[in-house]
């Protein structure tokens, strides 16, 4: 499958607009699978601001192009100033080590509970990436 370039280029746009995204399956509000639950309780834990992408309406042409981006296919995807984090395991890695917070440049939280989908109060949600026929 080839790379959609207008896609792409939709997507390194998000990616310097948002200094913390996050390209999910669901919205931080009600995602869609458990990988991406943790990474969203993490950053609700961390108190920091972040968009995010829910990839499900346009998953198969977001793998190709992240794939293409940051050689990574699998969602959910923590970027940091344009950089990819990685998936849920890392994200979850760098929370308990102290590593993220370094990273988003926040305190580390006293408490490092398991996270919680429940704690979501209103990030920032980016608009769905559109395409012509997407």
């Amino acid at each position: 499958m080839a790379v959609n370039p207008e896609l792409k280029q939709k997507v390194e746009e998000v990616l310097r607009e948002n200094r913390v995204l996050l390209f999910m399956k669901g919205t931080p509000e009600m995602p869609q699978c458990g990988f991406s639950m943790r990474v969203v309780g993490v950053l609700e834990q961390m108190g920091t601001e972040y968009g995010a992408i829910d990839v499900l309406p346009i998953l198969d042409p977001l793998r190709e192009v992240t794939g293409e981006i940051s050689d990574w296919r699998t969602f959910p995807q923590l970027y940091v100033n344009g950089e990819l984090v990685g998936g849920a395991d890392i994200v979850e890695e760098m929370f308990e080590s102290g590593e993220l917070a370094d990273l988003l440049g926040v305190e580390q939280p006293e408490v490092a509970a398991q996270p919680q989908a429940e704690a979501t109060p209103n990030p920032q949600q980016s608009p769905p990436l559109q395409v012509d026929g997407t």
